[in-house]
């Protein structure tokens, strides 16, 4: 199963992160895949859409790119791995 790191939005690393960030849709929680350092974003999508997405852009990449998430609605769900905060960058 999957271990992905939880962040703050406050704490995403422009540079190096890409970041699925958890929404309440009208159907469930949906998600935006975002790309900071190309300054780019989806519209929301299913999670499980996003993350398999964000894993084909990471797998792409010229360079190191990290998977983080955004959840600060507590919609995680397990069926889509686990969820554990980034030792390195503080969760409020």
């Amino acid at each position: 199963m999957a271990i992905y790191k939880k962040v703050s939005h406050r704490h995403i690393r422009k540079e190096t992160d890409l970041v699925v960030t958890l929404i309440e849709g009208l159907g469930g929680p949906c998600a935006f895949l975002t790309d900071p350092a190309q300054g780019r974003d989806t519209i929301p999508i299913p999670v499980e859409e996003a993350l398999a997405g964000a894993e084909q852009v990471i797998a792409g990449a010229p360079t190191p790119r990290e998977l983080v998430i955004v959840d600060e609605e507590d919609l995680w769900d397990e069926r889509w791995g686990t969820l554990t905060p980034d030792p390195e960058r503080m969760i409020r």
